[in-house]
């Protein structure tokens, strides 16, 4: 049994989660290009995303709005399933959308959490939902990189095929 790459990234934009926000109006507005561009990318297996919000629930872009303003901003979060390392890269650094998309969102990002972007290895059959991979973003803030969960600065090789 072989092994994929699996990401899972969250952001938390600055200021109010509402339509209004010039930062969910240009995230939202650039989602459908880089999702058709992933769709068509031969190292993306599968993508999910959704909004994990303050009280721990997940909802998916499309039940975003109405959003409670008492609640502050959600996880804006995306997991793909990758062929390897290199065609993250590839798709995120060299891709048609994903690079300019992120750049104009770049100084809109609450980074007061820690990293937003975890990896790791996981077998072909293994399910995993949004929220594992919050979780496993919780445990690279808390223990660094390791084998469970590593970031793009310190990856880990890719298991050996059993």
């Amino acid at each position: 049994m072989g092994f994929r790459l699996i990401h899972f990234n969250c952001v938390r934009p600055l200021g109010s989660f509402t339509l209004e926000n010039p930062y969910v109006k240009t995230f939202l507005s650039i989602l459908p290009r880089i999702f058709t561009d992933a769709d068509q990318f031969d190292g993306v297996h599968f993508h999910n995303h959704g909004l994990r919000c303050p009280d721990g629930t997940w909802r998916s872009y499309g039940d975003a709005f109405p959003y409670p303003a008492d609640w502050g901003s959600p996880h804006i979060s995306t997991m793909a399933v990758w062929r390897s390392l290199e065609d993250l890269k590839q798709f995120t650094y060299s891709g048609r959308t994903h690079p300019p998309g992120m750049r104009r969102l770049a100084q809109e990002i609450d980074r007061s959490e820690g990293p937003g972007f975890v990896m790791w290895w996981a077998p072909e059959r293994e399910h995993f939902t949004l929220e594992d991979g919050y979780q496993r973003l919780l445990h690279l803030r808390t223990h660094g990189s390791s084998d469970h969960a590593f970031s793009l600065e310190n990856p880990v090789a890719q298991p050996a095929v059993a």
